[in-house]
């Protein structure tokens, strides 16, 4: 068993010793995403234009439940009407609600999309092996802190389209 994990580390060393030797200097740099989300003028623009659908879902739901107000005091076609009211309108709020996800989903992937291209963009123009995310790093120099730069060129190319 001894022999078996001595092997295993040798191989590990090899190949991370050969990797070393033949990729050059390793240089690795970090963005913070959290950071970059809340900097990044597309994101901010989409989270008012969502807002301002969820203020809408809202109200929807809002007059759902006026409409079930003083339902027990309705006659019998009144109750009728009133829960075809109801239905219609749970039924535009599931639809706006799938909407609502579909275009957060939408958003979301152009977002990351942005910031993978421009990642790509400054690890390639400044050399970087790799740029990881913060949230896997414990502690390190803050000149391999790329997300500055990440934001500077996402928002330069965005210009609020």
């Amino acid at each position: 068993m001894k022999k078996v994990f001595l092997f295993i580390w040798a191989v590990i060393f090899c190949l991370t010793a050969a990797d070393l030797g033949w990729a050059g200097e390793l240089k690795i740099g970090y963005i913070s995403l959290s950071t970059i989300f809340q900097q990044y003028n597309k994101v901010i623009d989409s989270n008012k234009k969502l807002d301002g659908v969820k203020n809408d879902l809202k109200k929807l739901i809002d007059d759902v439940r006026d409409l079930g107000k003083n339902y027990d005091q309705l006659s019998d076609k009144g109750k009728e009407e009133r829960e075809k009211q109801i239905k219609a309108k749970e039924e535009g709020i599931i639809k706006r609600r799938d909407e609502l996800r579909n275009e957060e989903d939408r958003i979301l992937r152009e977002i990351l999309k942005d910031i993978e291209n421009a990642t790509r963009e400054i690890r390639q123009k400044e050399k970087w092996t790799y740029i990881i995310d913060d949230r896997l790093i414990i502690d390190g120099p803050e000149d391999m802190d790329v997300t500055n730069e990440v934001v500077k060129l996402l928002n330069a190319s965005y210009k609020g389209k």
